[in-house]
Parts: structure tokens; sequence; C-alpha cells
């Protein structure tokens, strides 16, 4: 049993998914970003030429000082350098990245990532929105994952987010993952997303919006995104476990061998084999599975592949009992055994006479017999060994006979003196009749006796002994 366990326990940390990636879209915005369209009015998105922060791309990111003025104020701001590009990002340190830029840092000649707050006097609510304008086919990927660097110091009310359109850009969805909303993060950090949305799409887009409302308390950087990538994952359907038996009736004793039927090119077989003298095996077709006891079995198949398992436990072998030996008698040449059995098959010193389905046989000469029975489910078992060594001879040689055969009441023995002892059996062996020495009768009343089948056995002078098949009918 623990052995079982162990096995069970090695297939299911074998049996890790089997995955096959691809990438189905990048966009490093090193030629510009030109899978993405900036700007869009998507969400309640502004375009460049009407809002006062945009989405840009560039490699700028250096901060500065400039002016504004705000309800006819001039004000001076300051803007941070952002940070550069960790290891992590292709090409970095300072490679392109799209964000968000703001016209009053523009005006002042700085282009990194940065924005102006609505604060209700020189800004109100807006909202910023980019998306990618091209579908991406998701079909046939069971695991579909977005993935980008991001940063965002923002507020409570400015912060980046992300949605997905199945629809080629129609309708789009925040994609609702934690977080929801990219805020507080003044440093590069890489976003993974995987949503079961994702997969088997057609026309799958994703877009980035920064959200700008009214606030007092907020800081640079904006929404910056770099190195988008959407990637797919095959993931291969489990193996189903099926599988076939030489032979589902078999005898006690017997053996049987299994065939592997699996689909979905499993790599690994458990068989557990109940009853069996062989309790599991790995190989993907089993031999010589034996059986000693009488049953109803089953059988389980655990069939496995980096995909996954399947199991299958289902009645299979029925473990018939041999019969019991059979009973062998012998009266003269005639051998009888215990009847009610499909076949008889006889052995005379080992060696194969004839079967057939009567249990009797007819000896023509002296040997060791035995004989093997076959039932109805073809389960043996064979005779004690009987030795037959005795003179054999017919018994219509004397001067006398028996008559009349078949017989109905009286069957007449003529005898010159020879005869010395007479016994009369029936079918099962038993005598029913017996006459020793000088009591041989010249008629035996048959009349009482039940129709069928007797045997007369007689022994002479010279102690020869002669047998007589009789039938009695009424």
């Amino acid at each position: 049993m623990k052995k079982i366990a162990l096995l069970l326990l090695l297939l299911s940390v074998t049996l890790v998914k089997a995955q096959t990636s691809d990438t189905l879209f990048y966009e490093r915005f090193e030629t510009g970003g030109n899978s993405f369209t900036l700007n869009t009015a998507d969400m309640g998105g502004v375009n460049a030429a009407t809002g006062y922060n945009q989405w840009i791309v560039n490699n700028s990111y250096t901060g500065g000082s400039g002016q504004l003025v705000c309800a006819g104020f001039p004000t001076t701001f300051t803007i941070p350098d952002n940070q550069l590009q960790p290891s992590g990002v292709t090409g970095g340190p300072s490679t392109n990245f799209m964000h968000i830029s703001s016209d009053a840092a523009q005006a002042s000649n700085i282009f990194n990532n940065s924005f102006l707050a609505a604060n209700g006097l020189c800004g109100g609510n807006e909202s910023y929105f980019t998306a990618m304008n091209q579908d991406v086919s998701s079909t046939g990927y069971s695991i579909v994952t977005l993935s980008f660097w991001w940063m965002c110091g923002g507020g409570n009310n400015s912060f980046g987010e992300v949605y997905y359109s199945i629809d080629g850009g129609i309708n789009w969805v925040l994609a609702n993952t934690s977080p929801t909303a990219y805020i507080n993060q003044n440093t590069w950090v890489q976003e993974v997303i995987t949503l079961p949305a994702f997969a088997g799409q057609t026309t799958l887009r994703f877009g980035f919006r920064f959200v700008n409302n009214i606030t007092f308390s907020a800081t640079d950087p904006a929404f910056g995104i770099d190195e988008v990538f959407i990637d797919g994952e095959t993931l291969s359907a489990p193996p189903v476990a099926a599988f076939g038996v030489s032979d589902s009736s078999i005898c006690e004793g017997g053996c049987v061998d299994f065939t592997d039927l699996s689909t979905g090119d499993p790599t690994s077989w458990l068989w557990i084999f109940q009853g069996a003298s062989t309790g599991f095996s790995t190989v993907q077709n089993p031999t010589q599975i034996c059986y000693s006891n009488p049953g109803n079995y089953t059988v389980t198949l655990i069939a496995g592949s980096a995909a996954g398992s399947d199991t299958l436990t289902i009645n299979t072998v029925v473990v018939n009992a041999n019969p019991a030996a059979p009973l062998l008698t012998s009266m003269g040449d005639t051998l009888t055994a215990t009847p009610g059995f499909i076949s008889y098959t006889w052995y005379r010193d080992s060696v194969l006479l004839v079967s057939s389905s009567s249990n009797e046989y007819i000896s023509t000469q002296n040997g060791t017999y035995y004989v093997t029975v076959t039932d109805s489910n073809g389960c043996s078992s064979s005779s004690t060994e009987i030795i037959l060594n005795t003179s054999i001879w017919n018994v219509e040689t004397l001067e006398g006979g028996i008559y009349p055969n078949p017989v109905i009441d009286q069957l007449y023995l003529k005898n010159n003196g020879e005869i010395i002892e007479l016994t009369i059996y029936n079918s099962l062996g038993a005598v029913i009749f017996k006459a020793p020495y000088g009591t041989i009768p010249n008629v035996i009343d048959l009349s009482l006796f039940e129709d069928g089948i007797y045997f007369i056995i007689i022994k002479d002078r010279n102690q020869n002994i002669g047998s007589r098949k009789i039938i009695k009918l009424r």
C-alpha cells in the first residue's frame, strides 16, 4: 500500500501543466509606438488639442522647472527626474516609453513623465486614454497574459487604469485586478495580468487610462508605460484513460494482458490491479497479470502526461472458480467420470487420448488414466490417476452369453461354469447387484431397476475380467 501511495505521489509531481508560450503582441515604443493610438476618446478621454495633459512617446527622463500662469497669476513649478529603467527592461536604462506629459511642462521644454493635476482653477476633471489600434487573436490559447512595466505617483484622484476590449475597441472593460488603480509607485515595476476573458478571443485589445480628477494632493510622475507584451499559452488537454483486457472472464490461477487505449498521448501510466498477484504496474501495456482467487475485480488506470492526468476504474476481470476435481471410477474396461461437465479430456500415461462431451471412456489397454473436465466457464480440473492392470475379455467369447440388450425385465446369462463372480453397477459406479462364486444365476430380474445404463462385470476362474454395458428399458 505504501508503494502505491508513493507512486501516486510521484505521478502527481510529474503531472505539471504543459504550456507552449507564444508572444502574440509586443510594443517597446522604440519606433514611436505605432501600434497604439494616443489620446483617444474612449472612456471619456480627451484629445491632445483640448486637454492640458496628453499621452506622448519619447525617452525623456529629465525634469526641470517652469512657470504656469493660472487665473492670471504666474506660478513656478518643479518637476523631478523620472527614475531610469531597471535592468529588466530591454535596452534600458533610458529607452522610449509611453507616458503622460502636460502642456505647461512642454512649454517649459520639459518632456518627461509628469502631469498638471486638476485643481479646479487651472484645470478641471479630465481623463486620457491610449489604446491598441490592432486586434490580437487569442483563439486556441488557454491562458493569455498582459505584461508591462509602469510607474505612477498620482494621488487618490489621479491614477492609472488598464482596460481590455474583446470587440475590436468598441467597448472597453476595466481589468478588475489588484491593483485596480495604479498609484503611489514612483519607480518602475512590472505588472502581469491574466484573466479568463483574455483567452479565446479574435479581437483582443488593451488600453491605458490616466484619470486626473480635481485634487489638492498629487505627485509626479504620471502614468508611464513600457514594454507591453501579450503572451498566449497553449495548455494541452490531459489524456483520457482507456484500456482493453485480453480476457475479461478467466479461471482462478489464470493470467491476462492489458492494453492501454488512452487518447491524448499519455507519457506515464499507473495501473492498480485489485485482487491480482501483481498489485500495480507502471508500464504502458502490462502482461501476465494473474489472479489466484475467484471474484469480480476492478482495474484502475491513471494515464498522465505533462498536461494532467485522467483516472479510469471499472469492473474488468471476473475470476471464476475452478470446478472440484472429478471422481474417476473404473468398471472393467470402462472409465466413468463425474457427469455434468461440458467436455472431458482423457489421458493415458500422460498422453492425450481424446476430448469429448462423454463422461465415459472405454479403455483398450492397461495404463495410468486420468481425465480433465471443463465447465461452462471454461475452467478445468483433473481427476486423480487410476491404474488399469487387468486382462480384459469379451463376455460373448464364453460358451454362454448375456441377453437381451436392451432389456426390459429379465436378463439371461448363459454360463458353462467358468464365471465365478458377477457384479452389476449403475452409471454412478454404485453396486446394485452382486453374485459371488457358487451363486451365479441364469436369470437376473431387472424389473424393479430404473431405466438407464448399467454395467455387468464378470470374473472367470483365471481371474480374467469382462464387462458389458446393458441398457434397461421399461
